[in-house]
């Protein structure tokens, strides 16, 4: 055989070599996702961690999930910021707290709109509300693709706290709002806004009186080490979101873009019965821990809603920049009142 027919072969043998390769799918690129909360052993604990296992699944392993709780990438506005700048892919928390983000993310934390936790999580979860409420941080770089009702307001104290004249001369930490810092106001008492994270040392220094949250979140935290009452008053219903840097996110591929959004909606309703067993044993929780579990008599209850449920339209429903999504949302609970 000639040279150069060799030389032929070899090349003929190349190119089919070639040809053989290009047909073989290259490996799926990997893509890195943060699942961070700033508490552990909740509700929103089980939404990571759900989150993660859906969000695996469906990207058929493209999107590799890793859970942070206890604020182990920092404090909430640290972890906001890690949205919009793309170094926190994910963050579970109530809407509340992005309300530095765009102020509509606050219409939902009004005393008086939902008279259940049902109620409150067919209204956020309806796409009428849903879809525009989890859109408006997208110019912002936060994009939100989960929403489900954590649960319901209560006051965990030092004193107890038995009737609605026990409210009066009290120091309640609130969070940053005009709306809760005007509830404690129209109660006789002061709202305090503060950390979460910094509510226990100042109960133990007498800082504050007690603290307005939520009763399975205050148990996983351990508040009834220091606060040995809690009244239940359920006020108002406490959303979480799930979050996405919308940073991040652009730099996936469409169709995981569209799973990464499908894998939040997926698990809401899964979330919504968590969080009621959950909020189920905490009860039970404050008084394995000897503190004392209150409620208000009918009548004191009654006057409680009375006083604040007026807050809502007073506030949020003249602020031009919330007032479309405070009266989508009261439009939206109404099919389910």
């Amino acid at each position: 055989m000639s040279a150069l027919r060799r030389i032929g072969l070899s090349v003929l043998g190349l190119a089919i070599i070639a040809v053989a390769m290009s047909s073989v799918p290259a490996a799926a690129k990997k893509y890195k996702m943060k699942l961070s909360i700033i508490v552990a052993n909740d509700p929103l604990h089980e939404f990571i961690k759900k989150y993660k296992t859906v969000i695996e699944k469906n990207s058929g392993g493209q999107i590799q999930a890793t859970v942070y709780p206890s604020a182990q990438l920092g404090k909430i506005p640290r972890q906001v910021e890690g949205l919009q700048l793309g170094t926190v892919e994910f963050f579970g928390t109530p809407t509340g707290f992005l309300k530095g983000v765009d102020s509509r993310f606050q219409v939902l934390e009004v005393p008086g709109v939902f008279n259940s936790p049902l109620h409150a999580h067919k209204t956020i979860t309806d796409p009428e509300f849903r879809t525009p409420f989890l859109e408006v941080g997208t110019k912002k770089g936060v994009k939100g693709v989960s929403l489900w009702m954590y649960g319901p307001t209560s006051y965990a104290t030092m004193k107890p706290v038995r009737t609605l004249a026990d409210f009066k001369g009290r120091k309640f930490r609130v969070l940053a709002t005009k709306v809760e810092v005007e509830i404690m106001n129209r109660l006789g008492a002061t709202g305090v806004p503060m950390p979460y994270s910094e509510t226990v040392p100042a109960l133990q220094r007498r800082m504050i009186d007690g603290v307005r949250s939520n009763i399975t979140v205050m148990n996983a935290t351990k508040h009834h080490t220091v606060a040995k009452f809690i009244t239940v008053v359920n006020d108002t219903y406490i959303p979480c979101a799930g979050f996405v840097s919308m940073a991040w996110l652009k730099q996936l591929p469409k169709n995981l873009q569209k799973i990464v959004a499908d894998s939040g909606r997926e698990v809401e309703d899964f979330m919504y019965k968590t969080s009621q067993a959950y909020g189920s044993r905490a009860e039970q929780g404050w008084r394995d821990a000897g503190a004392e579990v209150i409620r208000l008599s009918a009548s004191d209850q009654k006057k409680f809603m009375e006083t604040v449920n007026p807050i809502g339209d007073e506030i949020l429903g003249k602020r031009a920049d919330v007032k479309a999504m405070f009266e989508l949302m009261k439009k939206t609970s109404k099919k389910y009142n």
